[in-house]
C-alpha cells in the first residue's frame, strides 16, 4: 500500500486527470436530472393492496379529487348562483380534468304525480326571492347535495373536480392547479375567498416545498462547508481544496440520479447536504494530519503525503465500509424512494473515499506547499490551544470517568422510558403551517363540507346484475349506515343513496318511501330513470361489482388505521350474503406506506448494526475493543428516540430514516478513535496515556467532523417540509451526542474496563 500511494503521488498529474476524467461521464449527465412533481412514489407497486386499487380505478375511474369553495352570506341569489355556474363551466374547460360537479351543473331527481323527471338543478335561474329560497330549501333537503356540495347553513357552494390518472405524466396536477387557480383570479372580486383543497394541490405543494428544498440546501450548505473550513484552518486554499473535492462528490452522485433513471423527490433530495457533509469529514482528517506533520522546506513533499495517506486510508476505508452498508441497508425497504436513496448516497459515499485518496492529494500538491501546510503557518487551533483543551480533557475524564460512564446510562435508561410514548404517525397536514393556505384551505372545507380524504370499499358479486336485488343492496346499506356513525366520518355515498333518492321521487316525495325497494323489478325501473353519469362511478355496467365512497376529516395514519380496524371488523361481523369486500383507498396507501416503512426501517437498523459490529470487532481483533465500541454508538440513537418522545415528534416517512443513518455515520469517529487507540496500546503505552494521545492525536478531526455532519444536517432545518425539518434537526442533535460519546462516554468505558484491554505488541505476539 506504501508503494502504492508513493507511485500515485509522484504521478500526481496523471492522478488528477484520471480523476476528472472519470468524473466526466456523471457530470455530464446532470443537465438530465429530472425533479418530480408530484408525490406518488410511495407506494410499493407490487403490493396487493396498490394492484387491487389500481384495478378498482380502471373500472370506477380516478377517484382522486379536489374542491373549490367559497362561502356568501346568501349563496342563493340570482347572481351569486350565477356566478358559481359561470365557474364551473369555465373550469370544466381546463385540460386532465375528468368530472365536475357543482350545483350549478348536478342532476336533480323530481317526482310528479306516479312520474320520475331528472333535469339540472339548475336548468334555470330565478329571479323571483320566493323561487330562490325554494331553490335553497330543495338543495339543503337533498342527501345527495348536503356536505358534497353545499354546506348545512346553505352558504358555502362547493365544486368538487375529480381528474384523469396519468400515472407517466408527473407534471399534469400542476397544470390543472395552475388553469384553476387563473379562471378563480378572473371571479375573485365577486366570489370573495376562496378555498382549494384536497389531495392533487397537497401533492402539487408537497412536491414544490422539494423544489424549494434543494434551491436552499445546496448553497446554504456551501455556506458552512466554506466557513466551517476557513474559521478552523484559516486558510483560504484549503477552503478551495474542500469546496473543490465536495463539488466534485456532489456532482458525480447528482450525475448518477439520470444514469439510474432515479428522481429527485421529497426523500433523495436529501442526499445533497449528506453527502457534502460526509465528504467535508474525510478531508477535515486529511487536513488535520496535515498539520501535525508540518511541511519542511528540506524534506520532499511527496512523503509527508504519503505518511499521511498511509495513516489514515485504513480508518478511512473502514469508516467508508460501514457507513456503505448503513446506507445501502435502506434497500430493504418497501417504499421506491427510500431504495432509491439508498442507492444513491452509498454511491456517493464511494466517490467521497475514492476522490479523497486521489484527487485531493494531487490537487492540494498543486499549490506552494509551504502556503498549504507551511511550517510558518498559525492555525486557529494553535490560536484555541486545543491540544492545552485535550490535556484538560483527559484529565477531567480521569477524575470523573465512573460519574461520565454513570450519567451515560442514566440518559440511556430514561430515554428508553421516553422513547416507549413514541407515536408511528403521518400528518400529511401537519406538515404544512398552520398559517399556510393549504392548511387553511383543508380546514374550511372541512369545517363547512367534508373532509378531504377518502376510503373506497369494493363490492364483488359473482352473478351479474346482483346490485339490482334488495337483499344484496342492503348489505352496502347495513355497513353504509355503520360507518357513517364512526368518529372521523363525515359523508359516505353509494349506489343505494340514489336508489332511495329514486324511490323517494318514484312515490311523490313521501319521506318514508327513502329506502330500498323491496321488489327486483322496481329497482330496475328506477335504475332506467337515473342519471348514468350520476352512478358511473359507483356501479360497474354488469351491476356485479359496487363501490362506496367514504369521505373523513381524519389525517393522521394512526387515526386512519384505526378507522380501517373498525370497518374490517364490521364486515366480518356481518351478513355479506357472498359479496367479496374489500377496503381500498388513498387512504389505505398512506396506512399501508407508513406500516411498510416502520417494518422496514428496523430491518434495516438491524442489518447495519450486526454487519457494523461485525466489522469492527474484525477489524480491530479484539473482543474488548469491539464491545468498546458498541456504548457510544448506542448513547446517540437512543438519545434521538428519547427525545422524540419527549417532544412528540412521531415516527413517520422521514424521522424513520434517522436511526440507520445515524449509527451509520456516528460509528465513523469511533473507528478512527479506536483504530489510534489501539494503535497507542500495542506500542506500549499504558490506557491513561492512550487515551491522551488519542485525544490529542484524533480530537481535533472528531470535533470537527462531528460539527460539520451537525451543520449538514441542520441545513435541512430550512426546509418548509415539517419532516425534513426534524430530520435535520434530530440528524444534527445525533452528531452532537455521538460526539460526546465518542470524546466522554468511549474514554471513560475505556478507563473503568482498563483490565480487560490487554493489547499485545507485534513482539509480544511473536514471542507468544
Amino acid at each position: 500500500m506504501a508503494q502504492l500511494i508513493s507511485r500515485m503521488l509522484a504521478r500526481k498529474n496523471t492522478v488528477l486527470f484520471l480523476s476528472v476524467l472519470i468524473a466526466v461521464p456523471f457530470l455530464i449527465r446532470i443537465p438530465d436530472l429530472r425533479i418530480v412533481e408530484n408525490v406518488d412514489y410511495f407506494a410499493n407497486e407490487n403490493h396487493r393492496d396498490v394492484i387491487f386499487y389500481k384495478e378498482l380505478k380502471s373500472i370506477f375511474g380516478n377517484d382522486e379529487f379536489f374542491i373549490v369553495a367559497f362561502k356568501k352570506q346568501n349563496l342563493f341569489t340570482a347572481a351569486n348562483l350565477g356566478l358559481l355556474k359561470s365557474i364551473t363551466n369555465d373550469l370544466a374547460g381546463i385540460d386532465g380534468i375528468r368530472e365536475i360537479k357543482s350545483l350549478a351543473n348536478v342532476s336533480e331527481t323530481i317526482g310528479e304525480e306516479d312520474n320520475v323527471v331528472i333535469r339540472q338543478f339548475l336548468e334555470t335561474i330565478p329571479e323571483e326571492p320566493h323561487l330562490l329560497e325554494k331553490l335553497r330549501q330543495r338543495a339543503s333537503q337533498n342527501p345527495l347535495y348536503l356536505k358534497n356540495l353545499l354546506s348545512s347553513d346553505g352558504n358555502t357552494a362547493a365544486i368538487v373536480i375529480f381528474i384523469h390518472n396519468q400515472p407517466d405524466n408527473s407534471g399534469f396536477r400542476n397544470r390543472i392547479i395552475a388553469g384553476t387557480r387563473v379562471v378563480l383570479e378572473r371571479y375573485k372580486d365577486k366570489t370573495g375567498p376562496v378555498h382549494i383543497a384536497g389531495w392533487t394541490v397537497t401533492n402539487t405543494v408537497l412536491a414544490r416545498y422539494m423544489k424549494q428544498d434543494l434551491a436552499v440546501f445546496i448553497p446554504v450548505s456551501y455556506g458552512f462547508i466554506a466557513l466551517a473550513v476557513f474559521l478552523f484552518f484559516r486558510n483560504i486554499r484549503l477552503t478551495l481544496v474542500a469546496m473543490v473535492y465536495t463539488s466534485l462528490c456532489v456532482g458525480c452522485t447528482m450525475g448518477l440520479f439520470p444514469m439510474l433513471d432515479i428522481t429527485l423527490n421529497n426523500v433523495t433530495t436529501m442526499v445533497p447536504p449528506v453527502v457534502m457533509a460526509l465528504a467535508l469529514c474525510d478531508t477535515v482528517h486529511i487536513f488535520s494530519h496535515l498539520i501535525r506533520h508540518r511541511y519542511d522546506p528540506h524534506h520532499k513533499v511527496e512523503k509527508v503525503y504519503a505518511k499521511v495517506l498511509l495513516e489514515l486510508i485504513r480508518p478511512c476505508f473502514l469508516t467508508t465500509l460501514t457507513t456503505f452498508i448503513g446506507f445501502l441497508s435502506l434497500y430493504v425497504s418497501d417504499i421506491p424512494p427510500i431504495r432509491e436513496f439508498a442507492i444513491v448516497s452509498s454511491m456517493g459515499i464511494l466517490f467521497e473515499f475514492c476522490f479523497a485518496f486521489t484527487f485531493i492529494p494531487a490537487f492540494m500538491l498543486l499549490f506552494n506547499q509551504q502556503k498549504i501546510v507551511g511550517i510558518h503557518n498559525r492555525y486557529p487551533s494553535d490560536r484555541l490551544n486545543l491540544p492545552g483543551f485535550f490535556s484538560h480533557l483527559s484529565e477531567s475524564i480521569f477524575r470523573h470517568y465512573r460519574m461520565i460512564l454513570t450519567t451515560g446510562i442514566l440518559l440511556i435508561l430514561v430515554s428508553i422510558w421516553l422513547a416507549s410514548t413514541i407515536t408511528v404517525d403521518t400528518n400529511l397536514l401537519a406538515y404544512f403551517r398552520s398559517d399556510s393556505p393549504v392548511y387553511q384551505s383543508t380546514r374550511f372545507v372541512e369545517k363547512e363540507l367534508a373532509g378531504t380524504n377518502t376510503i373506497d370499499i369494493s363490492f364483488k358479486a359473482v352473478e351479474p346484475d346482483a346490485f339490482k336485488q334488495p337483499e344484496t343492496l342492503e348489505v352496502i346499506q347495513t355497513l353504509q349506515l355503520h360507518i357513517a356513525r364512526m368518529a372521523g366520518v363525515d359523508n359516505t355515498l353509494s349506489l343505494v343513496d340514489f336508489i332511495k333518492d329514486l324511490n323517494r321521487c318514484f312515490h311523490n316525495n313521501a319521506p318514508e318511501f327513502y329506502r330500498i325497494p323491496k321488489n327486483a323489478n322496481l329497482i330496475s325501473q328506477l335504475l332506467l330513470i337515473c342519471n348514468p353519469d350520476d352512478i358511473q362511478n359507483l356501479i360497474n355496467p354488469s351491476f356485479d361489482h359496487a363501490r362506496m365512497s367514504v369521505r373523513i376529516g381524519l389525517h393522521s395514519t394512526r387515526d386512519q388505521a384505526e378507522l380501517i380496524k373498525l370497518i374490517k371488523n364490521q364486515t366480518q361481523t356481518m351478513d355479506t350474503r357472498g359479496l367479496q369486500i374489500q377496503i381500498s383507498g388513498l387512504v389505505l396507501q398512506e396506512v399501508n406506506t407508513i406500516s411498510a416503512l416502520v417494518r422496514g426501517q428496523v430491518l434495516s437498523l438491524t442489518i447495519t448494526a450486526v454487519i457494523i459490529i461485525l466489522i469492527i470487532f474484525f477489524v480491530l481483533r479484539s473482543f474488548p475493543l469491539g464491545m468498546l465500541s458498541i456504548l457510544p454508538n448506542l448513547f446517540p440513537i437512543v438519545l434521538n428516540f428519547g427525545i422524540m418522545g419527549l417532544f412528540n415528534i412521531p415516527l413517520n416517512t422521514a424521522t424513520a430514516l434517522i436511526s440507520t443513518i445515524a449509527v451509520s455515520i456516528a460509528v465513523d469517529d469511533t473507528i478512527h478513535f479506536l483504530t489510534e487507540f489501539k494503535t497507542h496500546l500495542v506500542w506500549g503505552a499504558d490506557i491513561r496515556q492512550a487515551v491522551f494521545n488519542t485525544l490529542q492525536v484524533k480530537g481535533r478531526a472528531i470535533i470537527l467532523s462531528s460539527l460539520i455532519l451537525a451543520m449538514g444536517f441542520g441545513v435541512m432545518v430550512f426546509s418548509r417540509f415539517v419532516p425534513t425539518m426534524h430530520f435535520g434537526a434530530l440528524s444534527a442533535v445525533i452528531m452532537i451526542f455521538a460526539l460526546l460519546g465518542d470524546t466522554l462516554l468511549l474514554p471513560a468505558s475505556a478507563i473503568i474496563f482498563s483490565s480487560r484491554l490487554c493489547i499485545r505488541s507485534p513482539e509480544q505476539r511473536l514471542h507468544g
